[in-house]
């Protein structure tokens, strides 16, 4: 007789808590108002790169290329220069982690130059930023 008393009570219980989650659950949901801001609404904020490099002695040209390194996108997608312009200024680098690749060449790199020398290096962006490089080196 006791082992029934006592699962009719917890029987009682379990139904009376089943009840009220259901009750403060539809509750939770009219009473919630606040919305989540949509990816569309956020926008990213972007900074200045200043990529500059030493002049290799005979090199024609030089190719300059930045890539975002967890997706590889380029964000410069290797432009060429001519000799005597030694810097690149990019206006919208979105915060992250790239890969400032420099090339100098001795003819124009997409016709047939041949690289002489180049220099990469790994710069985190999360404000404005500068690198210099020496693609002197091969």
């Amino acid at each position: 007789m006791l082992k029934r008393f006592a699962f009719s009570i917890l029987s009682a219980a379990m139904v009376l808590s089943m009840g009220t989650g259901a009750a403060f659950a539809s509750q939770g949901d009219r009473v919630s108002t606040a919305k989540a801001p949509t990816a569309v609404s956020i926008q990213q904020q972007s900074y200045n790169v200043y990529i500059s490099w030493t002049e290799h002695p005979v090199a024609t040209f030089y190719q300059v290329s930045m890539r975002e390194v967890n997706t590889n996108n380029h964000i410069i997608p290797e432009y060429v220069f001519g000799r005597g312009l030694g810097y690149y200024s990019l206006s919208s680098a979105p915060a992250g982690y790239y890969r400032v690749w420099v090339g100098a060449y001795d003819g124009h790199p997409k016709y047939g130059g041949r690289l002489l020398g180049m220099q990469e290096r790994y710069i985190s962006v999360n404000g404005h930023t500068s690198v210099h490089l020496d693609p002197s080196r091969l």
